[in-house]
């Protein structure tokens, strides 16, 4: 294959590469659980203050999904109780990707799971592209989380 050729394939290859969007987190999927985004109606709740307990719980069930968890930088986070007791939290997370940039701040949601004594938090989503952040953001609302 002549050089010219080699060069132009290896240059389609990176550009082709650039495309996809390297995140700063390994993808969320929750088996059985409507995907974000469809019409599952979701309860609003009433805003909760979180105990540092809970902070910590929601810290480590988002960390635990970064693909680099000592670069989480974290924004604000916010809750909300339903009428049947469930706490949803959301909030922006930022870190670093495969390449060693930040990625700006991405809201998240997920749920917050009891006891009180040792809380722990079930990731639902990071919304890091513009259809997946409008969708956390839209869910965050719907929960009561303005």
């Amino acid at each position: 294959m002549p050089r010219h050729t080699i060069t132009v394939v290896a240059a389609a290859g990176m550009v082709l590469g650039a495309c996809q969007p390297d995140l700063a987190h390994h993808p969320v999927s929750l088996q059985g659980l409507p995907e974000v985004g469809t019409a599952a109606r979701i309860e609003a709740g009433r805003p909760v203050a979180l105990s540092p307990r809970q902070q910590e719980a929601v810290v480590a069930g988002v960390t635990k999904w970064l693909k680099d968890p000592g670069s989480a930088r974290f924004g604000d986070m916010r809750a909300a109780r339903n009428s049947r007791g469930v706490i949803t939290v959301c909030g922006t997370i930022d870190g670093r990707n495969s390449f060693g940039r930040l990625v700006g701040q991405s809201p998240f949601i997920g749920v917050l799971q009891q006891p009180a004594a040792a809380p722990t938090f079930v990731l639902v989503d990071i919304g890091t592209g513009g259809a997946d952040r409008a969708s956390v953001s839209s869910l965050c609302r719907e929960s009561g989380i303005g």
